[in-house]
């Protein structure tokens, strides 16, 4: 008897805290992606609820239908119970088209306590394996096996997606909060030497760097600044082979280009530049209203000439 009781309270921790596995199949168009429902099985034990959806083998249904190795870990909030997360890992795959088996995740118990979260799921008769810590129970919506849309409780409805979310990577890890870092992050590099350490090159749509007051070259507008003639400015360009306050080709190939601090400088050479111009424009106005000067005078004098030459004329 006592073997048996120990025999069942083994069973039963196998069926708690074992993990579940199985497959199913998503339906509909290979180029259509299917809502399929899993439920949060970890939400009552007060834990995260790990589910891996899985494709080894690429020619699983149809030659080169695609494989996938995809992980989500996530915890639903259940009517605003708050600590609710997804975290996504799509691992590289291969399709058909070059096409993903993935186009997003949704969270759908904002307004009820069902516990479920939905992914979106290629379909095309395509099968698919899961494992997880707890149950998920996935249910799909393809139009063969259960209807579309699907409604979410006290929300709207969900359809088939055609296209991947933005937020859906495939080449990476996706997840819905932030990151924080103490040490620094290098990318392509092993050894970063500042809090990021990026070896090649950033696209991106802006940068923006926050700076003291004191670092912007507005000082060069007032007063008592002390701006070098052009003649000084000639004469270092001469001995140095580049601007005043500006690094040498030389430096910059050592020590590389500080961008703050490089802007700033720049941004005071264009500062005096605007002050040699206001100077130069003041000389040019002097020099213009000499000229009209100089050609009222030259008329008044040619205006004498003609007048003395006609009395010349007269007398003679």
């Amino acid at each position: 008897m006592k073997k048996l009781l120990t025999s069942l309270i083994l069973l039963i921790s196998i069926i708690s805290y074992g993990q579940v596995s199985g497959n199913f199949v998503v339906n509909g168009d290979l180029d259509k992606f299917y809502p399929v429902k899993f439920i949060d099985g970890g939400w009552g034990n007060n834990v995260p609820t790990n589910l891996i959806l899985g494709r080894s083998n690429v020619h699983t249904n149809a030659s080169w239908r695609g494989s996938l190795m995809a992980t989500f870990n996530f915890h639903t909030t259940a009517w605003g119970n708050g600590s609710n997360f997804i975290d996504a890992e799509v691992k590289p795959l291969i399709i058909t088209g070059s096409s993903p088996l993935i186009a997003g995740w949704q969270d759908i118990t904002a307004a009820s306590g069902n516990k479920e979260i939905i992914i979106w799921i290629r379909g095309g008769a395509t099968t698919y394996y899961y494992q997880s810590n707890y149950a998920v129970n996935p249910v799909v919506y393809d139009e063969v096996q259960n209807p579309l849309p699907f409604n979410i409780i006290n929300g709207g409805q969900l359809t088939f997606k055609t296209a991947v979310d933005t937020y859906a990577t495939t080449t990476g890890t996706y997840q819905s909060r932030n990151a924080y870092f103490t040490a620094n992050v290098g990318i392509g590099t092993l050894a970063p030497d500042e809090k990021l350490t990026v070896k090649g090159k950033i696209h991106t749509q802006e940068v923006r760097v926050d700076m003291l007051g004191p670092l912007v070259p507005d000082y060069v507008f007032k007063n008592d600044y002390k701006l070098k003639t052009l003649e000084e400015v000639e004469n270092y360009i001469k001995e140095n082979k580049h601007l005043p306050e500006v690094p040498s080709a030389i430096e910059i190939e050592k020590n590389g280009l500080m961008l703050a601090e490089m802007n700033m400088t720049l941004l005071k050479k264009i500062e005096e530049m605007t002050l040699y111009l206001i100077e130069q424009e003041k000389k040019n106005n002097k020099q213009s209203d000499e000229i009209e000067i100089l050609k009222k005078e030259n008329e008044t004098f040619k205006s004498i000439l003609e007048r003395l030459t006609q009395l010349e004329q007269k007398i003679k």
